[in-house]
């Protein structure tokens, strides 16, 4: 029996699938107190726990807590060498610059000075800091520098990045953010394991706990307190993968889903989404791989109001409908007095629509109809714009593969609570099949239940230097100069299976190769030795087992 969890910004859902359908399902608001939204949607499923295997989780808590700068104060040290100030890259002042510097090549031409860091470090402990990233330029190709640097401090700061660690991919500016990004989440997301623990632990569920990540895997628990940047943007992946679960047919497809507070917007290509090499958080672009899809600020709890004499629906939120009990007028309300949404109360929505309706000297279905317009109009307009960035960039695949054709989706796939009451509408207005697949209210929570463990390990090989790394590890060794592709490529694989689990990954997972370069490197007229790279990814998508029925 498995169990996912979606907390969204307005609701949380999860689904119970035993013998690979689901049995329950159920929906909360999201409080406060997310440990207490889980436990809230878990008892709603009202299923026997004791047969529970495994949870996953996708959760907005690190993705908000970067975007509203609600984490603890955050140190970092960087060792760059040469070339443009780091510092032009960074927006806090405990950002420390300390000499150093490794050559593209992770040859040392800069030595580290211990007192330099030691005074650095002690800067600080009195700023009474205790996490930091530690980022030093050319790290995968030798991290000898973070990993020094990281001994010399260690007993003195309780959460540390280093950016090699982060992945294997260049670009030191996004490796510079992301390991900020992992040390300044780390103590909430450790925080908030332990008290899902404990809370899954009182129902009597012991199973093995998993969270999702951006790019639609998920991994184990261990690893997503080390790596919790990881989780960032998984609300919006879980969406995709539920619609992964739930498309029929092989047509690139757009994907909506329509939430209370926004409206993700993404696209199957022949059934797979979209892959972003780094997504971006608090205007940052990280090195977390993650899945492409964009969110628009128009929902079924929309603020709506009227501004200048003209009728404005969203971007923000201010409480749930008035038809549920809020004081806000909302699309929900709308769908209420048009008598397509029944669990709501339709005086009450009626009520709060009236003063707007005499505003703007409409009856007040007249105004009902011009909300809905409005609002999928909104999102119209997004998808359209969205559709036209991805397009003017490659695209590829969650597998990673290459897809050369202008993308020109064919249907929509309307997910998320309002997506049967709004299913008409969207067809009209984006002019092409529109479909809601059974199980559209809680597709989030279902493509977290459904994903698969993934992870990606780079070896990056030196013949002349003869030197082995694999950053995401944290592994340096020697080779022979002789060393070839297809023999890295058999190193690289044996070394994701035999760290499968430091990763976060299930012993059966399917490997890929996904990358593979060949350098050679000449000085005067003769080959000296080769620079070659590799990337190995486990096979994204969802369980094989899950039926649609």
């Amino acid at each position: 029996m498995i169990l996912g969890i979606d907390i969204g910004g307005t609701h949380t859902d999860a689904v119970c699938l035993y013998e690979n359908r689901i049995i329950a399902s159920a929906k909360v608001v999201t409080g406060e107190d997310l440990v207490e939204s889980i436990l809230g949607v878990v008892d709603g499923l009202g299923v026997d726990y004791s047969k529970v295997s495994r949870v996953v989780l996708s959760t907005t808590l690190c993705t908000n807590a970067i975007i509203e700068k609600k984490y603890p104060r955050t140190g970092m040290i960087i060792s760059a060498g040469p070339g443009i100030d780091p510092r032009s890259y960074f927006l806090t002042e405990d950002f420390y610059l300390v000499d150093g510097a490794v050559d593209h090549r992770g040859r040392e031409y800069v030595k580290l000075k211990d007192t330099q860091i030691a005074e650095v470090a002690q800067a600080l402990k009195e700023k009474e800091i205790t996490g930091l990233g530690i980022v030093a330029k050319f790290s995968t190709r030798n991290p000898s520098h973070e990993r020094a640097l990281r001994d010399l401090i260690c007993n003195d700061f309780q959460h540390i990045s280093m950016g090699h660690r982060m992945s294997g991919s260049r670009n030191f500016p996004r490796r510079i953010y992301t390991a900020y990004f992992n040390s300044a989440v780390m103590p909430i997301q450790q925080k908030f394991v332990k008290a899902v623990k404990d809370a899954l632990s009182r129902l009597g569920i012991n199973a093995k706990l998993l969270f999702l990540k951006a790019d639609g895997g998920t991994y184990m628990v261990d690893a997503a307190e080390r790596l919790p940047v990881e989780t960032i943007m998984s609300g919006p992946a879980a969406s995709m993968m539920g619609t992964v679960a739930l498309a029929c047919g092989d047509c690139s497809t757009l994907v909506l889903d329509i939430g209370g507070t926004t409206t993700d917007i993404g696209i199957l290509i022949d059934g797979s989404p979209i892959l972003e090499k780094g997504v971006s958080v608090g205007g940052n672009k990280t090195l977390v791989r993650g899945l492409n899809v964009h969110s628009v600020g128009a929902g079924g709890d929309s603020h709506v109001r009227v501004i200048d004499g003209h009728l404005v629906v969203g971007p923000d939120r201010q409480g749930p409908p008035a038809c549920m009990g809020g004081s806000s007028p909302t699309p929900m309300d709308a769908l209420c007095v048009l008598g397509r949404f029944d669990d709501g109360n339709c005086r009450q929505a009626q009520d709060v629509l009236q003063p707007l309706a005499e505003e703007l000297a409409m009856s007040v279905e007249e105004l009902a109809q011009e909300i809905i317009r409005s609002m999928i109009g909104n999102i119209r307009q997004a998808a359209e714009e969205y559709i036209e960035e991805v397009n003017s960039h490659p695209v590829y695949t969650i597998h990673e593969m290459l897809h050369p054709e202008t993308i020109v989706p064919r249907k929509v796939m309307v997910i998320g609570g309002p997506s049967q009451h709004l299913k008409q509408d969207i067809e009209t207005a984006f002019e092409m099949e529109c479909q809601v697949p059974e199980h559209s209210e809680v597709a989030n929570a279902l493509g977290a239940a459904l994903a698969r463990t993934t992870a990606t390990i780079t070896m990056l090989a030196d013949t002349q230097l003869k030197r082995l790394n694999c950053p995401e590890l944290d592994i340096t060794r020697p080779i022979e100069d002789t060393l070839t592709l297809e023999e890295l490529r058999d190193i690289g694989i044996r070394t994701l299976k035999e760290n499968a689990a430091e990763l976060g990954l299930a012993p059966d997972a399917v490997m890929d190769v996904v990358e593979e370069q060949s350098f050679n490197m000449v000085r005067g007229f003769s080959t000296i030795g080769r620079n070659l790279r590799l990337k190995i990814q486990t096979r994204p998508g969802i369980i094989r087992s899950w039926s649609k029925q």
